[in-house]
């Protein structure tokens, strides 16, 4: 059975050595199909950017598509642990504010590859796709609910709710196809001018 993925960017103290290179094989294939594109993409490739020969790949993981899935997974536990924080807010300007900012440093994080391949569910089993899919909705709906609460105390622009997250959202989710992780601006930078300008297309002055 392939090990356990944890998270790829910080070790955990209860995890093993194992669970930690499933972890970092993630993310390198994250990257290499990120650059490829997911059918262009081979074990092979994976395996070479992980320095493993194919059959060593394969003590990790039962394939391509299970690897994909586990980069989804794992992009979507970060967002529902940010949904989780932001739901405890109870101001809902206070509450978007965060939506927005934290959302934004999770899809930029490793330069965005885990990111863009959460759009890739097409790729996944249909059990899997209808999993995401029902997982991605349910952040969504955070977004909408707390733009209907600044609309029903005057404070969202004259917007649809329901529209306005989903243009929130697109623009989150494109940043990782334009941001450099090497140019000069830092993520946090980033992240505060992407919140400003959201902001101020949402929210009335």
């Amino acid at each position: 059975m392939p090990a356990q993925i944890t998270n790829p960017t910080r070790k955990s103290s209860a995890s093993t050595p194992s669970e930690d290179r499933t972890a970092e094989i993630c993310l390198t294939a994250a990257r290499v199909i990120c650059e490829k594109g997911y059918d262009a993409a081979s074990m092979n490739d994976i395996a070479a950017a992980c320095n493993l020969t194919k059959a060593g790949l394969y003590y990790y993981t039962s394939g391509k598509q299970d690897l994909l899935y586990r980069i989804i997974d794992y992009a979507m536990s970060l967002v529902e642990e940010n949904a989780r924080k932001c739901s405890e807010i109870d101001n809902p300007e206070e509450r978007l504010q965060m939506i927005i900012h934290d959302h934004i440093m999770t899809v930029v994080d490793d330069g965005g590859s885990m990111a863009i391949l959460s759009e890739e569910v097409n790729a996944l089993s249909p059990e899997q796709r209808t999993e995401i899919i029902e997982r991605k909705r349910r952040f969504l709906a955070l977004a909408r609910k707390t733009l209907h609460e600044l609309k029903s105390i005057g404070r969202l622009n004259d917007l649809d709710p329901e529209i306005a997250a989903l243009n929130m959202f697109t623009t989150i989710l494109a940043i990782p196809r334009w941001y450099k992780p090497d140019r000069e601006l830092p993520t946090n930078a980033i992240a505060d001018q992407v919140s400003r300008f959201l902001h101020q297309a949402l929210l009335k002055d």
